[in-house]
């Protein structure tokens, strides 16, 4: 967009020249002015062509839902609608048209042509802005509270990321949530343009999966890279408040069986005939300091546990898990057999993995659930063991999220490490809130990057 200069006729519309105008309002009332130019539209909008806006938010905005979605969008979501109409109007002044005596008029071109709202220069420039920039996905890379953040575009990521001057905003923001916006150059610097479309991470993948098939082989400046991101965003933010998110079934991956949690509780009678019961087994593995594993060697050659038998808090009991009820049902009487009168079960206790995530992931994630009375690092603590053992063979499972491929494989593309780095980031995104809202200490994950040798 050219600079005005200072001989040059004010943008304004007033006849003088711009030094001897809005010129003297810059730059302590170019903040103040801009924050008007929105509003201002709005009024101007709803006031003349009230009955079009609305035809135009309806077919637009809202157009990918139907009568029903909308209407429970309304009744389910009453104390969220104000700030969707935020959204709403925004994409409308953006990118929005009217239908006016059977004529579609860009929404921008009404309000800065003859007859127009009358707008201040820094209101006009706005307004021009808002029209040209697009609306995109952003990952924020790193937050400086009250100032500013940084923000890694998802659908482009080969493009730098951008640093935006944004201080209400930055407040909430954390490192690694998920936005969408525009952002806009002011003089040399950027800024959010004001709607944000908030994204739960852990919902993000599909909608980034979303972007990346319909953008594949688009450049990024064109005017397909302006549109598509705009309907597939919109659409999916909308659909967050009406359809509620479904948790994948997680599955074993060495028996295809439903992930289940079984824990069967058993007091001991006597340690050292249950200890040489055990070291008699070939496929166990362990102590009774740190427990035992029946080990079993996958079809494709990986050394898997079936069994875990871990001491538990009192010194005459001792638990043994499982993951999946087949197993359960097999090794109760394995182990019951082997122990003889050292062991007496006690109870089980059968827990769906969906109901104990610590994070909502699309994939995996356990919540294990320790007793709120215990020090918070004793928390982490069994905690940080309970993920470890959930994820003992993550980096060579099949995933969805990563169209099938296991973590290990994905990795070999560039494509495919940025897939699993954005789903590392996930992971641990959500156990930053879990531990903030517990009041705990983080529980790493970073012996998963090690894991499959890449770097946080």
């Amino acid at each position: 967009m050219k600079k005005t200069g200072r001989n040059d006729p004010c943008p304004c519309g007033s006849g003088k020249k711009y030094k001897h105008c809005c010129l003297q309002a810059e730059p302590t009332q170019a903040l103040s002015d801009r924050s008007e130019a929105v509003p201002r539209a709005i009024d101007w909008l709803m006031t003349r062509h009230g009955p079009a806006v609305r035809e135009a938010l309806g077919e637009g905005f809202f157009g990918t839902l139907d009568e029903d979605e909308y209407a429970r969008l309304q009744e389910q979501h009453a104390d969220s609608f104000e700030g969707i109409l935020i959204n709403a109007m925004e994409w409308l002044l953006a990118e929005g048209s009217i239908r006016l005596k059977r004529q579609e008029y860009p929404v921008a071109e009404l309000l800065l042509g003859h007859g127009g709202p009358l707008f201040t220069a820094a209101q006009r420039q706005w307004i021009t802005l808002l029209a040209e920039r697009p609306l995109r996905l952003y990952e924020v890379l790193e937050v400086w509270p009250r100032e500013s953040m940084r923000l890694k575009d998802l659908a482009f990521p080969q493009d730098p990321p951008v640093l935006v001057r944004e201080k209400s905003g930055s407040q909430q923001a954390a490192p690694f949530d998920v936005i969408a916006a525009r952002v806009i150059p002011v003089e040399e610097h950027f800024e959010l343009s004001g709607a944000v479309y908030s994204i739960p991470r852990h919902r993000s993948l599909d909608l980034m999966a979303d972007l990346r098939r319909e953008l594949e082989g688009v450049d990024s400046d064109s005017h397909d890279a302006r549109e598509i991101p705009s309907v597939v965003i919109r659409d999916y933010w909308l659909r967050l408040f009406i359809e509620p998110f479904e948790m994948p079934t997680l599955i074993d991956h060495s028996t295809g069986d439903p992930l289940l949690f079984v824990t069967d509780h058993y007091r001991v009678r006597d340690w050292e005939t249950l200890e040489q019961a055990l070291s008699g087994e070939a496929d166990i593995d362990g102590n009774r300091q740190e427990g035992w594993s029946r080990l079993f060697e996958g079809e494709d050659g990986l050394i898997r546990s079936r069994l875990t038998l871990d001491p538990g808090q009192r010194p005459d009991r001792v638990k043994a898990s499982y993951r999946t009820q087949n197993y359960a049902d097999e090794g109760r009487p394995w182990l019951e057999a082997i122990a003889g009168s050292a062991l007496v079960f006690l109870s089980r206790e059968i827990s769906d993995p969906i109901g104990r995530l610590a994070h909502p992931e699309p994939d995996d994630a356990p919540k294990p659930m320790p007793p709120l009375d215990l020090p918070p690092e004793v928390i982490a603590e069994a905690l940080d063991q309970r993920i470890r053992q959930f994820y003992a063979d993550w980096a060579d499972q099949p995933l969805p999220v990563l169209h099938g491929r296991t973590p290990r494989d994905a990795i070999k593309t560039q494509e495919g490490l940025e897939q699993v780095k954005f789903l590392l980031h996930t992971y641990e995104h959500g156990e930053v809130q879990q531990a903030k809202d517990q009041g705990r200490p983080v529980v790493s994950y970073e012996f998963l990057w090690r894991e499959l040798g890449i770097t946080p």
